[in-house]
């Protein structure tokens, strides 16, 4: 899967996962050491996140139901919580300083199989 971003025409990653059970979302990076710039986690459904016991920091970006970016937060380090947002319908992780220049808020973005 890959995330394109048409509002700005930027290609946003082209390694997307997709946690959508109970068990990939509840692990999500947590198994991994680091992410490539182009790979990407989708957490679908989801409204909040947070980094315990993660081993490295990611940006995140929390999507509504019509894809339209509500929420960036970049470069967030272990051990934090990131506050809830009921409009949120999935939150996409990426490596920390990957989406500086390529997204902002109210941006569409499109997943691709």
């Amino acid at each position: 899967m890959i995330i394109y971003n048409s509002s700005k025409n930027t290609l946003i990653a082209d390694d997307v996962k997709v946690a959508k059970n109970f068990i990939t979302r509840s692990i999500g990076l947590l198994s991994k050491k680091d992410l490539k710039t182009n790979e990407a986690l989708i957490i679908k459904p989801c409204s909040a996140v947070h980094t315990f016991f993660m081993k490295f920091n990611i940006d995140v970006l929390y999507i509504d139901k019509n894809n339209k970016v509500l929420s960036i937060f970049e470069n967030v380090s272990s051990s934090k919580i990131l506050p809830i947002n009921f409009r949120c319908a999935y939150v996409i992780e990426l490596k920390a300083q990957n989406i500086k220049n390529k997204i902002s808020i109210n941006d569409v973005l499109k997943l691709k199989d």
